[in-house]
């Protein structure tokens, strides 16, 4: 629901909850900057990769924010007549009312702003065009699903006490990943197509770390053998599972502190068909080649296809409880007298979409151009700016045109 919008508002668009809270958005639309003759010959590809993910890396750690309601959202929306891709940037931040609503997206704005050299950004004054870029259209059924970490659960070979099922969560272990796949394959899709990337800034949740830390102090004396069996004499086995599940809650407890992010990856196409599985399988191994971490998961229902599609109309980032649990049997997933300490289900709630830095940078990636490659990206009317490409990441004076009614 739209609000009257205080008379410092353009260009913000605002919307009401129910509880009288305000939302506000901003948006920038996103080109690449064009690459100077199509070639770099003094630097290798590999050189120019690493220079664009370190310089969104400096980008989304300077948009980073305490505010815990606070969301940015990077989308990617076909058109299949062009055969081009139209790319935004949506900035949603809570108010207590329409006022506060918008000092707090006036606040936001001058970072947001500093897009890296490689990314030209136009600023949205329309508050209509904003809410058209929200809801492009509405997914039918079938046609909306999501890009998640796997949650893997096993029974072990050992016990742990009266425990022998057990669960792990993957991560993005992409490293300096390249969408250009997932670009060209969404150019190319006969149906209306978008890609939704959505960080919320968060904290480490207090105790996490400690948490891990000792679940992969168990799993690591799990994964070794164990005294030998008195009836036998031949040495315990240790439990395969327990080696993975060691080295995924090692990692984490070293990973995920202090400043991170919570992420939801949504693809949606126009009409009732079926999401491409190309295009989910493309972004699934791109963010996680390595270990397969990665999985597609589609609602389970009705009332899941709301919340899935509240996600992505809504900026929201909502629980599925069947399509996000995945393998988890239901006895594993709420809290309960005698609760298995090594699926707790609090603990793989809160690793289900938490990211760091490096997984970040994986999944919200910026538009660029390739060498050789065509030209994907669309161009809004009025974006005949083209900034030298030697700007330094961060600087806006020659990385965006028409910013609009001021920050």
């Amino acid at each position: 629901m739209a609000e009257a919008a205080p008379e410092d508002a353009q260009g913000i668009l605002l919307r009401g909850a129910p509880s009288g809270e305000s939302w506000a958005y901003v948006a920038f639309s996103l080109s690449p900057v064009p690459l100077p003759g199509g070639l770099y010959p003094e630097f290798s590809e590999a050189r120019r990769r690493a220079d664009r993910v370190a310089a969104e890396r400096t980008w989304l750690a300077a948009l980073w924010t305490d505010r815990t309601t606070a969301r940015w959202d990077l989308r990617f929306i076909s058109d299949p007549v062009s055969g081009r891709i139209e790319t935004v940037v949506i900035a949603q931040v809570y108010g207590a009312d329409p006022a506060a609503a918008v000092r707090a997206a006036r606040d936001a704005l001058p970072t947001l702003a500093r897009f890296p050299a490689h990314v030209t950004g136009t600023r949205i004054d329309d508050t209509a065009e904003i809410a058209r870029l929200l809801a492009p259209f509405v997914p039918g059924w079938g046609a909306i699903a999501e890009i998640r970490k796997r949650i893997t659960c096993r029974t072990l070979t050992r016990l742990w006490g009266a425990e022998r099922v057990a669960t792990a969560i993957s991560r993005f272990d992409a490293r300096e990943p390249s969408w250009n796949r997932i670009w060209t394959q969404l150019a190319a899709e006969p149906r209306r197509t978008v890609v939704s990337v959505c960080l919320e800034p968060c904290s480490a949740p207090p105790g996490l770390t400690e948490g891990l830390t000792m679940r992969a102090q168990v799993f690591g004396t799990l994964a070794a053998p164990g005294p030998p069996d008195p009836l036998y004499g031949s040495p315990v086995p240790g439990d395969p599972f327990a080696r993975e599940a060691h080295g995924l809650y090692d990692a984490a407890s070293r990973r995920y502190t202090g400043r991170l992010h919570r992420a939801r990856v949504s693809v949606a196409v126009e009409g009732e068909a079926p999401v491409s599985d190309v295009l989910t399988g493309l972004i699934s191994h791109t963010v996680a080649p390595t270990s397969s971490g990665a999985v597609v998961v589609r609602p389970q229902g009705w009332e899941e296809h709301r919340v899935a599609c509240g996600n992505l109309l809504g900026v929201n980032r909502d629980w599925q409880p069947e399509a996000y649990w995945q393998e988890v049997p239901p006895f594993l997933r709420t809290s309960s007298v005698g609760q298995l300490w090594l699926s707790d289900p609090g603990t793989v709630t809160a690793l289900a979409d938490l990211v760091d830095a490096d997984e970040a940078a994986t999944v919200f990636r910026l538009p660029h151009e390739e060498p050789g490659e065509p030209e994907l990206f669309a161009l809004r009317p009025g974006m005949t700016h083209m900034p030298s490409h030697g700007a330094p990441a961060g600087n806006t004076e020659a990385g965006w045109t028409d910013f609009g009614s001021g920050v």
